[in-house]
């Protein structure tokens, strides 16, 4: 079965994007499936296959998603920033950019917005990981 956008999407999402800590995800070409490796597990059945590393949307340790959301809330009147920022220094930025029912700092409108952004940024490592698959 060939790997679809739904799939990839799945595992950029959920890659932590260390092999030497939770792992990373993969493509093996000689197989066309995704699979996850790390040092603890390195995945013995795809030894000697060519693989590609597959994006991360948020690696770990990396603060990536956080320093996207810092951006991203520039556009919000300087008060909101200010109240999240406030937010972060607490509680940190993993939770200010989750949804308020959660624990998180955001509104419904403000998660939906923050949502756009997200999906966007996911469009674009998919694209990427079609461009490292190949045809």
């Amino acid at each position: 079965m060939p790997v679809t956008d739904r799939m990839l999407i799945g595992a950029i999402a959920s890659n932590p994007g260390r092999y030497d800590g939770a792992g990373e995800a993969r493509y093996c070409r000689d197989c066309e499936t995704i699979y996850f490796a790390s040092a603890k597990d390195p995945a013995t059945e795809h030894g000697g296959h060519q693989f590609v590393l597959l994006p991360a949307l948020n690696p770990d340790g990396s603060g990536r998603l956080a320093a996207i959301f810092q951006e991203f809330i520039k556009r919000w009147p300087a008060e909101r920033q200010e109240q999240l920022e406030t937010f972060a220094r607490r509680k940190g930025w993993d939770l200010a950019m989750e949804l308020h029912y959660g624990g998180g700092a955001l509104t419904d409108e403000e998660t939906e917005e923050w949502q756009q952004v997200v999906q966007g940024e996911l469009q674009r490592l998919l694209a990427e990981a079609r461009q490292l698959i190949g045809p």
